[in-house]
């Protein structure tokens, strides 16, 4: 963890412009200082400045409007990062203060640790948009959950974000700029909305009263050389219920926001530890054991404490966390990569986004990650049980069927190859959508949809445009089918596409909307899916029915 300050980013030239099919880049949003060198901040490459001017990042506000922080601060802006050498050069990620006093070893940052873990598990490309400095590790809650609405403008409230505003754009807002994003992480939310430490480490040991007597003086004694290691003297951040239910509205709007304006997006969230494992007689947080009894009912504790506390404080029917644009991951892991993060343990969104990246580049997104094995991974806090995992819990009254832990959240866990990811599921109450590489596949066909919708914005709405639609989408299935994307011996059995009269209403028509029903059969074994796409007059393109939700 070397400070690479011989390097000379002069030249860097940023990625180049991605493939409009692309599906592996991520955008982590979180907090990191800028890197310093007595007292200045490092340059900016130039080729980054260019590219931020190119793509709009600095066009200035008008008076009325907010005004941008200092370019230098790189704040709130989304970075190209295509290397973890890049990512080193321009952010201060491995030092970070903390409230207690004679550490000499910082602990990093969570969002330092998490670009470093992408780009360790395969990923090739992300964005990183820094909305301010972290605050010293322990600080209280209150000032912590202050921090969340940097990177949710609004919250706890419905996010303030206007999609055709650039200016309103902070934070998560920034994906309305990044159409080739597919995931997007949070790195510091279990942090941010977790217990203070004082009620996860172990009360002080009582103080007895002792007669004061004379005794002889004893010899000297070598000094003891504290052991600043935040392995050991650091808890990982951790959940009580009102810490789940903050986490939950969290999840819940960016889930929300991706389904109804962003649907090539999937949230990758770390499912956050709960408290439930305190030891209150334990001298410190790593005697906390990490293979949990047999028949704690783990589902439905997190259950109670991340769907229901949000379904019964909101009033419009949400339903909690269960979104076919959240995919969560659990437990958190030990790696080479967390040394110096407390506890010694990693929340597992970057390894799973790291996995899902490079599983796409290799096998295409709409397969299954399940069963890869993650890179550098030493073990799992804590190791569930297998009943744990495969406990059937009815977890809300909309659901049709039982869920256990294992169909409602990515897990980690060992295989006799080794550590593997167990799942590859969303938090879908819909059968169909449970699967994300069944969304992942909808996401590839939602994203080469809205390419031909801007490609024909300027084109007059009738039967030559309807055949023109219904070619291009054609194509592009039957190169799916040619993957092993779609099932079927045949194009006809494996997808049908229709884009006329029977698709639009005269009302549709009149008011320049073109609807193109696509139903195909994805490979994984699941119903016939249908969808229908719509592009309005302004060339956007939005699913009307039939879609994830």
């Amino acid at each position: 963890m070397t400070l690479t300050t011989g390097l000379d980013f002069r030249h860097y030239v940023p990625p180049v412009a991605s493939s409009p099919n692309r599906a592996d880049i991520a955008c982590f949003i979180g907090l990191v200082r800028r890197r310093q060198i007595k007292g200045e901040q490092m340059d900016i490459p130039p080729a980054i400045i260019e590219w931020l001017d190119r793509n709009g990042w600095l066009i200035p506000p008008k008076p009325s409007e907010r005004p941008h922080p200092p370019l230098n601060e790189l704040r709130d802006l989304p970075i190209p990062i295509d290397s973890w050498d890049v990512f080193d050069f321009l952010f201060e990620w491995e030092n970070r203060s903390t409230v207690q006093t004679g550490q000499q070893t910082p602990p990093v940052t969570y969002l330092g640790a998490a670009v470093r873990s992408f780009f360790a598990q395969g990923g090739r490309k992300c964005y990183v948009v820094r909305v301010g400095d972290p605050l010293p590790y322990g600080t209280e809650r209150a000032s912590r959950m202050n921090q969340l609405a940097q990177l949710l403008p609004g919250y706890p409230s419905l996010l303030e974000i206007n999609p055709v505003d650039r200016q309103s754009w902070w934070g998560i807002g920034h994906l309305y700029g990044l159409p080739d994003v597919s995931f997007v992480c949070l790195p510091d939310l279990p942090e941010l909305v977790g217990v203070d430490h004082f009620s996860v480490m172990s009360p002080p040991a009582p103080v007895f009263e002792i007669p004061e007597q004379f005794s002889e003086c004893s010899d000297d004694e070598p000094d003891v050389v504290p052991d600043d290691d935040p392995a050991k003297i650091l808890p990982a951040p951790r959940c009580d219920e009102a810490g789940y239910a903050d986490w939950a509205r969290a999840v819940h709007l960016v889930g929300d926001l991706l389904k109804r304006h962003l649907r090539e997006v999937q949230l990758v969230a770390a499912l956050p530890l709960p408290q439930l494992w305190e030891v209150p007689s334990a001298p410190s947080a790593l005697s906390v054991p990490h293979t949990l009894a047999p028949d704690t009912d783990l589902m439905g504790y997190l259950v109670k404490r991340a769907d229901s506390p949000l379904s019964s404080r909101l009033d419009n029917g949400l339903q909690g966390i269960a979104s076919a644009f959240v995919q969560l991951g659990f437990p958190w892991l030990q790696t080479r990569l967390a040394e110096r993060l407390p506890e010694g343990l990693e929340p597992p969104d970057a390894v799973l986004v790291g996995i899902l990246a490079r599983n796409t580049m290799v096998r295409g997104a709409f397969r299954s990650a399940a069963q890869q094995q993650p890179s550098e991974i030493g073990g799992v806090y804590p190791e569930l049980s297998r009943g744990q995992m495969h406990r059937p819990y009815l977890d809300h009254p909309l659901a049709r069927t039982s869920h256990s832990l294992m169909e409602r959240v990515s897990l980690f866990g060992p295989t006799p190859q080794g550590l593997a990811l167990l799942s590859d599921v969303t938090t879908s109450l819909d059968e169909i959508y449970r699967s994300a590489a069944v969304n992942r596949l909808v996401s590839v066909i939602v994203r080469a949809a809205r390419r031909i919708g801007e490609e024909s914005v300027f084109e007059p709405s009738g039967q030559r445009l309807w055949a023109s639609l219904k070619d291009r989408m054609e194509s592009l299935l039957f190169d799916l089918l040619e993957l092993g994307a779609l099932r079927g011996p045949s194009a006809a059995e494996a997808f049908d596409v229709r884009c006329d009269r029977t698709t639009m209403t005269q009302n549709d028509i009149d008011n320049g909307r073109v609807i193109v029903q696509v139903i195909f059969n994805a490979a994984a074994p699941i119903e016939t899916i249908t969808i229908l796409l719509a592009m309005n007059e302004g060339g956007r393109v939005s699913l009307q029915s039939g879609g994830a939700s």
